[in-house]
């Protein structure tokens, strides 16, 4: 549909309201030159009677030759005025006695005759005290002629008037559009989120109602955009930091390596020391989650001093549960053990258990800005488990020690698979309002082959990715769960790695069981993090679609932690998002993390999409969240994770 402008509309409505009027008056016109011929017809004949009787009346005698004389003379100058066609006079029977015609003019055209249908007016009038009368008839022809003069006159001034019209309609329009336009400019500008353009400004009392609303609405928005942007930098710099120790996290020590080993970076060697606290799971166990807490804080607090009272110590970050980093630039053997065995002594010191066993294991790797990363980690992981064979707790990686961390990994990696087994254990997601679970997330946990004690996560999952094992062990995890699900009613979530997202034979492998096991899927939830719809978009937002087609729901994890486009929940519509357990933690207390907190949750409910908040441990944190409009909750303060017996 074509809409016209509006200065078009309203150039062809004058021009139309003028085609009336010109209309109206030519047809005006028309019928006043008719009256006008009628009565010119009428006084003509009127003259030329009065004529003839003065004639007759001077002349003492009338010869029949002098008569004719006289009649052919009045007829002669009657038909000579030009707007009559036809002279005659007529004798009491109504027989021409004498006449005349006009010249021989042109015929009236048909588009006349159609407008004009009257015929031409004949006029009779007695001649004297005889029997004769003059008949005359008006001229069509001149009434055409006169009408075709005014008609022209008319066209003239039609189209004059129109241009002037439409020339004055231009101006005033752009001056009435001015302001429009200034509008539009300010919108654009706002919705690009320049809210520096001028104001704008009224040329009338029609737009100022416009103007001042939409200054008013920029003044508003740019209040709200400074506020809003100062509350994201705030946040990124808060979500570049672990929420228990305040330390730099592990997505800011990946951003740091990356810029350290990018091909412009310098040459120059650092080291990578990793520090493992090899206590911490036995004191969450034993003690419970606060004293490991307090452990944790209590290490970080050692480590923060230690970059204080060294030089050489640059950064210190936690990556995840026990394990913290330290990038700092290369030492001599003597410098780096004498940091070392500080660090082991004052970590043993503050360990609450006293059981003898090893309180930190630490390893070691030089690096330089031409090593990849899964280079650097693959190193480091490897002087970690050389670390725990060694009597001072902590070992420089080597080639051979890199080699043996790798061939142990895969063995152990390649036993678990073998294997086909896993303890699963699941935590409840609680529907706050009905306090009932809404479904169950389900973990894998694996035992080592050798000692036979559950091997931790943060060290199975990275060994995993560098060994590209990770989409066979999501595999066996999910094969597990699918088997427990067919003698259980219970509605469960299964994790998906972002590897295993982006690895097209285990996406085919699960779209052809879930085809298989259609009576599973509406039980079914599958947990993705929001960072694969960053890093693996295109694949994350198909597998995704196809499993909701499939019956199952899909949980988008870590919400908030990324940043992940809108436009990719938009594409999937899952059912829940998963609030990040860094905004959770503590919320009753940190006034910034509920304002964003309750922004996510504005956005997934705008959405049509559930909220869930995870890692809630208290019931302050609970009664905070649940104030925001966060109906559905997971963590320690509902159920810790249990084992799964089902059978």
């Amino acid at each position: 549909m074509v809409i016209m402008k509006l200065t078009n509309q309203t150039n062809w409505g004058i021009v139309a309201l003028l085609f009336l009027a010109f209309t109206a008056l030519s047809v005006a016109e028309l019928r006043e030159l008719q009256l006008n011929t009628s009565e010119a017809v009428t006084l003509q004949a009127e003259k030329s009677a009065a004529n003839y009787r003065k004639n007759i009346d001077q002349l003492s005698s009338l010869s029949p030759q002098t008569e004719e004389l006289v009649l052919s003379t009045l007829l002669e100058s009657t038909v000579s005025q030009p707007h009559i066609s036809y002279a005659a006079i007529v004798d009491a029977s109504g027989s021409v006695v004498a006449k005349r015609e006009a010249a021989v003019q042109n015929a009236v055209p048909s588009w006349f005759t159609s407008i004009d249908s009257n015929s031409e007016l004949e006029k009779r009038v007695p001649l004297g005290d005889s029997q004769r009368a003059l008949v005359l008839t008006s001229n069509k022809v001149e009434v055409y002629t006169r009408f075709t003069n005014v008609l022209l006159r008319n066209i003239i001034a039609f189209v004059a008037l129109s241009l002037l019209v439409s020339l004055l309609v231009a101006v005033m329009n752009r001056r009435f559009k001015r302001p429009i336009e200034d509008t539009v400019r300010k919108l654009n500008d706002m919705g690009s989120h320049n809210f520096t353009s001028p104001q704008v400004s009224a040329s009338s009392g029609d737009c100022e109602q416009l103007t001042s609303t939409v200054n008013t609405l920029s003044s508003t928005l740019a209040s709200k955009f400074d506020e809003l942007t100062r509350q994201s930098e705030l946040f990124k710099k808060e979500a570049s930091k672990d929420s228990l120790t305040k330390l730099a996290n592990r997505g800011a020590f990946e951003r740091h390596m990356r810029a350290l080993l990018n091909e412009n970076a310098t040459s120059q060697e650092k080291e990578l020391i990793i520090v493992r606290l090899a206590q911490l799971a036995s004191i969450n166990t034993k003690l419970g989650m606060v004293p490991g807490d307090n452990y944790v804080k209590a290490i970080a607090n050692i480590l923060v001093e230690e970059t204080k009272n060294n030089s050489n110590v640059r950064f210190v970050f936690r990556l995840t549960g026990g394990d913290f980093a330290l990038i700092c630039e290369a030492m001599e053997k003597p410098v780096r053990d004498l940091m070392l065995t500080n660090i082991s002594k004052q970590c043993a010191s503050a360990s609450p258990l006293r059981d003898g066993t090893k309180a930190t294991y630490i390893g070691i790797t030089r690096f330089t800005g031409t090593m990849s990363m899964p280079q650097v980690m693959e190193s480091v992981d490897s002087a970690l488990i050389a670390a725990m064979k060694t009597q001072s707790g902590w070992e420089l990686a080597s080639e051979i020690s890199h080699v043996h961390s790798n061939t142990r990994w895969r063995e152990r990696l390649n036993y678990i698979v073998a294997q086909q087994y896993a303890d699963i254990m699941i935590q409840p997601v609680m529907n706050i309002e009905q306090n009932i679970p809404a479904y169950y997330e389900t973990f894998g946990r694996f035992k080592d082959k050798d000692t036979n004690e559950v091997i931790p996560m943060s060290q199975l999952i990275p060994a995993s990715e560098r060994l590209d094992l990770i989409p066979q062990v999501d595999r066996l995890v999910t094969s597990i769960v699918f088997k427990k699900m067919e003698v259980t009613s219970q509605q469960v979530a299964v994790n998906l790695s972002i590897t295993s997202i982006a690895n097209g034979e285990f996406r085919a492998w699960l779209v052809n069981e879930l085809t298989q096991r259609q009576a599973l899927c509406p039980r079914l939830l599958f947990e993705v993090e929001d960072a694969a719809l960053i890093q693996y978009r295109d694949y994350a937002e198909s597998l995704c679609r196809q499993l909701i087609n499939l019956g199952c729901r899909v949980t988008i994890e870590h919400f908030g932690d990324h940043f992940a486009s809108l436009s990719g929940l938009r594409a999937i519509k899952p059912q829940f998002v998963k609030i990040s357990g860094r905004l959770t933690q503590g919320i009753h207390t940190n006034k910034e993390n509920q304002l964003f907190v309750s922004s996510l949750i504005n956005i997934a409910t705008g959405l049509n999409i559930k909220v869930i908040a995870e890692m809630v441990e208290t019931e302050a944190e609970s009664v905070a969240l649940n104030k925001l409009g966060v109906e559905h909750q997971q963590g320690y303060y509902f159920a810790k994770p249990a084992l799964w017996n089902v059978y």
